[in-house]
């Protein structure tokens, strides 16, 4: 029986040995490898041969090695943009969280209307960067905006120059990325909220708990993978945000709402410095693989309930 058994065993290994290769896996996803390759890692690669060449406009000069980067160092204006970029990123992104963490607790309610209420909190995710931007421009206008215009009207007050103060320029940026930026949270942590079983709220129920220790007790403790996942993309993506600056107040008054990507746009579509935009664009690549990697490891130190 021992010799059978043996003698049986190679026929296994032949035949699994002897099994073909597939190709069908690989080629179902080469399209999509093939996309972020031509659309991301080539113009990374590219990225960071300009910004060690002397450009004029896309053609390749001469090798400069990291003079671009001692110019971009040696600049205040980019410091100056790496702090705007962190002030607008932090306070961005915990407001953006917290108003989508209650919106999500509105929204995972059993109540009526709970359907149009969904729809009309995501209008401002899915209406278009540019049209909302221009839209609040002309909102938050000292002389015809309809801010001021209410405010001067109806209750007496005087005109505020929403986009002419530095401090007021970056609040009212602040709250318009957020105005956009709360959908998106809420969307996320409602399916996080979903996915918490109902036993756990019935039992808490039974035991007579109140909602306030409901919530610190089962909600924000299983919510906590979904919240340190939407921090991380929204600080990312809130960091490298350009098209709100651009539009609503073109990193002025002065350099007060410049960031570190208005900054590199500015270098290189409007002073034609194609190499020190390009190493500008290599240090914002390297925050962000900073924060992605803090990122990760978050998420490895988690704990699951």
């Amino acid at each position: 029986m021992q010799q059978q058994a043996v003698m049986a065993r190679p026929g296994v290994a032949g035949q699994t040995r002897r099994r073909r290769f597939d190709p069908l896996p690989y080629l179902m996803v080469a399209p999509a490898l093939l996309a972020i390759g031509l659309f991301s890692l080539v113009p990374t690669l590219y990225g960071m041969i300009i910004s060690v060449y002397r450009v004029e406009f896309v053609q390749l000069l001469r090798f400069v090695g990291a003079a671009n980067y001692v110019d971009v160092l040696a600049d205040p204006k980019f410091w100056n943009s790496i702090r705007v970029s962190f002030t607008f990123t932090v306070f961005s992104m915990a407001l953006s969280v917290t108003l989508g963490f209650a919106l999500a607790l509105i929204a995972n309610q059993s109540v009526r209307f709970r359907a149009t209420f969904r729809t009309i909190a995501l209008l401002p995710w899915v209406t278009s960067y540019v049209v909302t931007y221009l839209i609040f421009r002309w909102i938050l206008n000292a002389d015809l905006g309809l801010l001021n215009a209410f405010g001067v009207e109806l209750l007496g007050a005087p005109r505020i120059q929403w986009l002419g103060s530095p401090v007021l320029a970056m609040a009212s940026l602040i709250v318009v990325n957020v105005w956009r930026d709360a959908p998106y949270a809420m969307v996320l942590l409602l399916a996080g909220l979903q996915g918490i079983p109902q036993e756990l709220y019935e039992a808490a129920a039974i035991d007579g708990a109140n909602r306030r220790r409901v919530f610190l007790a089962i909600t924000l403790p299983l919510m906590r993978s979904a919240l340190l996942v939407l921090v991380v993309l929204t600080t990312i993506t809130d960091f490298n945000v350009v098209v709100a600056m651009l539009v609503l107040t073109g990193g002025g008054p002065g350099t007060a709402t410049e960031t570190m990507s208005l900054r590199m746009y500015y270098e290189a579509f409007t002073n034609a410095r194609m190499g020190t935009a390009a190493a500008i664009a290599m240090i914002i690549f390297g925050i962000n693989v900073v924060l992605t990697l803090f990122y990760v490891r978050l998420l490895r130190t988690e704990r699951y309930y």
